[in-house]
């Protein structure tokens, strides 16, 4: 016995090492050089919430740990994403690993508690490594915001495997304590996947398919359905945090967890199910096509909205999914005819459980609840453990048969090679689009070139890089696509071109223009800007708080007033030059000189913004440009700039 667990040790350890090593070859490109994206600026970078660990502590918002674990690495690296980076890989590699344990564990409870065979072991290997290198995942693990849809995953793994270990534990043992302290982290593990992200809403429909088909012979009878009672309790979780502040039980967010929770209720309010329902049958398609063969991947789809059902993509679509379940239903039966203690039975059932689990994890966005956003490839993160399972236990026995008399080595040996080999390539590739933020766009542009968004976000990723020219077709490009009435606003494919959208490109292309020194186009885009503002601010009260927070050092939260009052009056330059001044103090110098920039084209006789851009300047390293600048602002007469002029030509900053 000992000798069997000292062995069982030892294989867990060289699981973990290798995975781990695996997870982070993989992925090291994007640890080491991965940028924030997209979203990323909105939910981390320019978030004030994850400033302030209290904060968090305090949210009732459906995202809460999610935010909790930005703060924890707002608090350890402050904006260098590769912390942020690195914890999101630690994380899918742990899930990778909770994959192996949870298929096991199945194995284990299916066979009526005999420990799995080699071959059981060696379909749980090769589900878990799948799983770890498959270049679908990319979008979950690379980008920072997605932590949410990883993160859940984690929990959702762990709640499952936990409720399933600690009800074998009961068939076993009766009511043990051991059993007790597993079923309550298990459902410890569902709330903080309930506070992590709505996707976690299945867990309750999950350990149901579990108690009903998994543990049909329990013990327990009927009665063991009272197990499933804190769980079901637990769904109300997500449901009461996005209502909560509507019915009065909650209080409201702030910043963009609030944003977000509206948004999610507009959708919900706003937009019909049917079309989304009927949309969803072809998306899910494209989800198990990227499962199968992952090319043409891409963050961001041209997906054209199926607004009824009599269309022939989408029936055909339905038609597909109903036989790919009803093959699923087929699976099970077939497994529970024969001797359940039987590999055939085992394969069987394993395959059925893995359909049904990816069925049921995709419900919550691939189903009636609208939402803006058509389709993304990390919304089949969590179902692709299901999806993947199934492949595993078939590939599994397919191999067993042709290599049977090759020994076991050969017949795990080959799906490794044949299938888990290529996705690593695949992944390797993937993440070098991951590691650059204009070949990820570019990659978007390429791909899905109908979508405004992509030109946008690559013009806006070529300005940060200082190629204007190319920023500026891109953007001009995109406001192209603009929606010209109330009509095509209304849109489902045009729900990225909100107002406050269209108007931060506005106004994107405004510091263009003035970093290639056409101020009147410039001002005539920031009065397109606020055109496009949602509603008027009143800049006074807004500057004070700004004021208060700066003062206090909560730069985050004075970015987040200037920002507002920018929006609305983009040419306000005691404004501009305070919000440079805190990209500074945050070492965001890049976006200081482009402030700066725009004071300079609005008001060339604002000296102090000579000065400031001076520093800006010296500290990205461009001591040329800085000097220039200092001496313009020592010459108009400020005596601090002829002191800074002078400690650059030293070498100092």
């Amino acid at each position: 016995m000992l000798r069997q667990l000292m062995h069982k040790r030892r294989s867990l350890i060289a699981l973990v090492v290798l995975f781990t090593v695996i997870g982070m070859a993989l992925y090291a490109q994007v640890i080491l050089r991965g940028p924030f994206l997209f979203d990323d600026m909105e939910y981390v970078v320019d978030n004030p919430i994850i400033t302030d660990l209290r904060a968090v502590l305090g949210m009732s918002d459906p995202r809460q740990f999610g935010y909790l674990t930005f703060a924890l690495n707002y608090a350890l690296g402050g904006e260098d994403p590769t912390g942020y980076h690195l914890f999101n890989v630690l994380v899918h590699i742990a899930n990778s690993l909770l994959v192996f344990a949870l298929v096991r564990s199945l194995f284990f409870v299916l066979g009526r508690f005999q420990e799995p065979s080699p071959a059981h072991l060696q379909t749980a290997f090769l589900a878990a490594l799948v799983f770890l290198v498959h270049p679908v995942q990319t979008q979950a693990v690379s980008y920072v915001t997605q932590r949410f849809t990883s993160l859940a995953t984690l929990f959702y793994l762990l709640a499952v495997w936990l409720y399933l270990v600690a009800r074998a534990r009961f068939e076993q043992s009766g009511m043990s304590r051991g059993g007790y302290a597993l079923y309550a982290m298990s459902l410890l593990s569902t709330v903080l996947a309930m506070r992590t992200k709505e996707i976690s809403a299945t867990i309750p429909v999950v350990v149901l398919l579990l108690e009903a088909f998994v543990l049909a012979g329990s013990r327990f009878r009927r009665r063991r359905f009272l197990f499933l009672l804190p769980f079901a309790a637990a769904a109300f979780i997500i449901p009461l945090a996005i209502l909560g502040p509507e019915w009065g039980i909650t209080g409201r967010g702030e910043g963009v967890a609030e944003v977000t929770r509206m948004e999610k209720l507009f959708d919900l309010k706003s937009r019909p199910a049917l079309p989304y329902l009927f949309t969803q049958f072809r998306v899910i398609i494209v989800y198990i096509r990227i499962l199968l063969l992952p090319v043409g991947l891409r963050i961001v789809y041209d997906f054209p909205v199926s607004y009824t059902f009599f269309n022939v993509k989408v029936m055909a679509s339905l038609f597909f999914l109903v036989l790919f379940f009803a093959g699923g239903v087929y699976l099970w039966k077939k497994g529970a005819s024969l001797n359940e203690r039987t590999d055939a039975s085992l394969a069987y059932r394993m395959a059925a459980i893995g359909i049904f689990w990816f069925f049921i994890t995709l419900a919550v966005e691939s189903s009636f609840l609208p939402i803006k956003d058509i389709i993304f490839e990390h919304r089949v993160y969590l179902p692709s453990v299901g999806f993947i399972l199934a492949g595993a236990v078939l590939i599994m026995q397919l191999s067993g048969r042709l290599f049977s008399t090759g020994g076991r080595l050969l017949a795990v040996g080959v799906p490794i090679v044949l299938v888990a080999l290529p996705l690593s390539v695949g992944t390797l590739v993937r993440n070098g689009v991951w590691a650059d933020e204009v070949k990820l766009w570019d990659d978007v542009v390429q791909k899905s070139p109908g979508k405004a968004i992509g030109y946008n976000n690559r013009g806006m990723a070529y300005a940060k890089r200082g190629d204007f020219e190319l920023a500026l077709n891109d953007l001009d490009r995109a406001i192209d696509f603009f929606p010209k009435n109330r009509a095509e606003m209304a849109k489902w494919e045009n729900a990225d071109m909100a107002p406050s959208n269209m108007a931060k490109t506005y106004l994107g292309r405004g510091d263009v223009l003035i970093a290639l020194g056409r101020t009147e186009m410039a001002r005539e885009d920031y009065r397109m800007g606020r055109k496009m503002a949602s509603m008027p601010v009143n800049v006074d009260d807004r500057l004070v708080l700004a004021d208060r927070y700066a003062k206090r050092g909560a730069y985050k939260h004075a970015l987040e007033e200037y920002n507002k009052i920018l929006e609305w009056e983009p040419e306000h330059i005691e404004a501009l030059n305070d919000r440079a001044n805190a990209y500074s103090y945050l070492g965001r110098y890049q976006e200081a000189i482009r402030d700066l920039t725009r004071i300079i084209a609005l008001d060339p006789d604002f000296v102090l913004a000579y000065h400031n851009r001076g520093i800006a300047l010296a500290w990205v390293g461009k001591t040329d440009r800085a000097v220039t600048d200092f001496e313009h602002a020592c010459t108009a007469g400020f005596p601090p700039a002829c002191e800074s002029a002078e400690i650059v030509r030293r070498g100092g900053k």
